[in-house]
């Protein structure tokens, strides 16, 4: 198992899930319950066997290595570990079909769901309404 990157993020749990925002690349990230116990797990010295016999615990689902390397998949992606992950020829990109099929269950395959969050100056409008004359028109103004 690879270490989870903590440098840089700001963690937010939310029930089961976790919001991480990526001071650095200005990302957002919502990792679902699944993958956010194989993120906390994320050690450098838990196995990925041991991390499947965590979900099957705490989820209560039967769970194999292949969800744990779905997840470590997809949170390398969102660059959210510290390091590249080699994921065995066996399990690798399993598609979420496939893991559904074998698990039965949908809400156990890992979801990292990530969004770009813009700039401070980015997200801001550079023109007011009250300052618009005739024809001015700019994003986000009501119409007059």
């Amino acid at each position: 198992m690879p270490t989870a990157r903590i440098e840089g993020l700001v963690v937010e749990p939310f029930a089961d899930e976790i919001l991480v925002y990526d001071l650095r690349r200005h990302k957002a990230h919502c990792l679902n319950s699944t993958a956010a116990l194989v993120w906390r797990r994320c050690d450098g010295r838990t196995t990925v066997a041991e991390v499947a016999g965590t979900l099957e615990k705490e989820l209560r689902l039967p769970a194999g290595e292949g969800v744990v390397w779905m997840a470590l998949d997809r949170l390398a992606r969102a660059q959210l570990l510290m390091a590249r992950v080699t994921v065995a020829e066996s399990q690798a990109r399993r598609s979420r079909r496939e893991l559904i099929r074998a698990a039965g269950i949908s809400f156990l395959v890992p979801v990292v769901a990530s969004i770009v969050a813009p700039h401070a100056a980015e997200a801001a409008s550079s023109t007011l309404g009250l300052q618009c004359k005739e024809g001015c028109r700019g994003v986000n103004l009501p119409l007059f």
